[in-house]
């Protein structure tokens, strides 16, 4: 549950005040329709969100968030039980929606990748509730061999008595692997924000070389971590294409399932498939998630800095002191600020969520039971 007695603190001004409650029932209400009840034991309630330049100066002339769009980002992130999170910066606005989701909700990051590598300076993160999640003290950052280089290249050959050297580079942005445990349900999770490059040549095809590099890296894992009934979870931002492209080939290839319903556009203009949940684990994990109302992905404009005549006269004047805004001189390029505006308020990104099955009680007891009935 969401602090709700900060909205007097943190929005003084009572018309601000009272468009945010407005905009929280809204929101509650699209939420108790879209996300299934969070449980006390017998679901994982799991997602990812890319949450756009959290906590990055002035994220291109956009300016901050307001305090409102705070109390909207932590009512989606509450209604879930663990959350990868990418783009985080720095921490001191993270720190702001850590307070409103409260004491039962703990995170782990990792440190800022370095800008020089092709990121933004930004962290990998799982935010998950204490009172569903335990985190299981193992944690890291994949860095490949040298055989699984980025655009490697071989720069000394290999002799009968000499290994092989290669040239190539590590991921932009590290991918971050925890491992993790609700109820009876134990996973290893890796989270991504892969390099997205160009659209065509050597930067695409880079970009499809990070996540074969991270699938295989990560899936090689797998039956190790299945004997152990461990799933792994692949989940984040790819930047992938579409799922017919060859950004998603690289995953299924080395062994990952991407449920059905999870294969559908994620950005707010429902255009390109960006993030993605993928597993290696036992049959019936994915058949769960396959099951009616299991997943999905969340629109987050719907119900809040909604893309109406009366939003956006609310929202324009704040969008209008952005570097675009002092620039937009008629409606049509005012509009095409303001929806802009609005994804450094919020994200470009939808949230992808699904629901796992964490109680496997019964199926340990039927398999004791035939155990000992051999």
């Amino acid at each position: 549950m969401v602090y709700y007695a900060a909205l007097r603190d943190r929005i003084p001004d009572k018309a601000d005040r009272l468009r945010a409650i407005e905009g929280l029932e809204r929101l509650r209400g699209q939420l108790d329709n879209a996300i299934p009840a969070k449980d006390a034991e017998n679901s994982l309630l799991l997602a990812t969100w890319n949450i756009r330049d959290f906590d990055k100066g002035n994220r291109r002339g956009n300016g901050p968030r307001l305090a409102e769009t705070h109390f909207y980002i932590a009512e989606i992130l509450s209604r879930f039980d663990f959350v990868a999170v990418q783009e985080i910066n720095a921490l001191g606005e993270w720190a702001n929606v850590m307070r409103l989701l409260g004491r039962d909700w703990d995170y782990i990051a990792t440190d800022v990748t370095d800008e020089r590598l092709g990121g933004n300076g930004e962290r990998l993160t799982y935010l998950y509730d204490r009172r569903k999640v335990s985190f299981q003290n193992i944690a890291g950052e994949i860095v490949l061999p040298m055989e699984m280089l980025i655009s490697r290249a071989l720069v000394e050959p290999a002799h009968e008595k000499k290994k092989a050297v290669y040239a190539g580079k590590q991921f932009r942005r590290s991918p971050f692997l925890a491992f993790f445990q609700s109820g009876w349900f134990k996973f290893a999770i890796c989270t991504v924000h892969i390099y997205f490059g160009e659209e065509s040549g050597a930067k695409l095809k880079e970009r499809i070389e990070e996540i074969e590099a991270v699938a295989e890296y990560f899936g090689s894992r797998a039956d190790r971590e299945m004997n152990d009934g461990r799933a792994l979870i692949l989940l984040g931002d790819f930047n992938i294409v579409h799922p017919e492209h060859k950004t998603m080939k690289a995953l299924t290839d080395n062994g990952f399932i991407t449920p059905k319903a999870l294969k559908t556009p994620s950005n707010v203009l429902s255009t390109k498939y960006y993030d993605q949940i993928a597993f290696k684990t036992e049959p019936d994990v994915i058949e769960f998630i396959e099951a009616k109302n299991n997943a999905g992905v969340l629109p987050i404009f719907s119900e809040v800095m909604r893309d109406t005549d009366a939003d956006f006269a609310t929202y324009w004047p704040y969008a209008a002191k952005t570097t675009s805004g002092k620039k937009a001189t008629d409606a049509a390029s005012q509009r095409k600020v303001y929806r802009d505006w609005r994804t450094y308020q919020m994200s470009d990104h939808n949230p992808m969520w699904c629901r796992l099955n964490a109680n496997a009680s019964a199926d340990y007891l039927a398999r004791l039971k035939a155990s000992l009935a051999t």
